[in-house]
């Protein structure tokens, strides 16, 4: 099987694409399946309905970047946490996708538990409410400092319970995170994640040197967390390549 675009085992690729810049053609709404289509049609907002299509169709574009099969050959299942993954794949791809109205977010590894989440950081909301009620005490006084920074940590905390697959039910005070300072201002790995005490741990959960997150800014407005599961080496960080909204726009714009 030819790979279109390399993709090493320490390696992530992260798409974006604004929906608003892609025209829906018979074409493309042609590469869902039949359920896919069905699901989408059950909308009734326009802009909700829109951005799932376009959501949908993403991935298959996406995929077939990486292997030589075509978008509408690509088949999903659930696994038995509710995650969606691929089902008899020629690669190990993993991915996990995140959408508002304004961008959709994909991120692409092999063989790695992933998640991601896309916040918009100027979005208006309740700080202290939320922070009350999903966060860790040490992450609430972190928040409540630079309550600038929420959606940094609201988009590792999604990020993380995407990766594990175990959604909020995971408790999402059973694990803190810390950022610190960032190297640059459009990328933050510099984060420290911690857990309840280790004689408490599930055996669902992982230790922090299995886990690596992260966050990215791509434009002056949003927040990208990202989470990787399975990491044998902690000191050996992945590679993370965010390729443009520009090159994904040319996928749809081949249809």
């Amino acid at each position: 099987m030819t790979i279109t675009i390399p993709l090493s085992e320490n390696e992530i690729h992260l798409w974006t694409i604004d929906p608003k810049q892609v025209k829906l053609t018979q074409g493309l709404q042609g590469l869902l399946s039949h359920a896919e289509s069905e699901k989408v049609d059950r909308y009734r907002n326009d802009t909700a309905k829109h951005t799932a299509l376009v959501t949908r169709i993403f991935i298959r574009l996406l995929l077939s970047e990486y292997a030589t099969l075509l978008p509408a050959d690509w088949q999903f299942t659930i696994s038995k946490l509710g995650k969606p993954e691929l089902y008899q794949a020629p690669l190990p791809l993993r991915f996990n996708l995140s959408h508002n109205d304004e961008l959709i977010v994909c991120a692409l590894c092999l063989d790695k538990d992933i998640g991601c989440d896309i916040e918009n950081r100027f979005r208006t909301v309740n700080v202290n409410a939320i922070v009350k009620r999903f966060f860790s005490r040490q992450e609430a006084q972190r928040i409540i400092a630079a309550p600038t920074r929420f959606f940094e940590y609201w988009t590792l905390k999604e990020a993380f319970v995407k990766a594990t697959g175990l959604g909020i039910s995971q408790g999402l005070d059973t694990f803190s995170f810390e950022v610190k300072e960032a190297h640059t201002s459009h990328f933050n790995d510099n984060i420290n994640l911690s857990f309840v005490p280790k004689e408490e741990l599930t055996s669902k959960q992982q230790s922090p040197e299995d886990c690596y997150q992260a966050l990215l800014f791509p434009d002056d407005k949003h927040c990208i967390g990202l989470s990787v599961h399975g990491q044998q080496n902690s000191d050996n960080k992945p590679t993370i390549r965010l390729i443009s909204n520009q090159k994904s726009k040319q996928l749809f714009d081949s249809y």
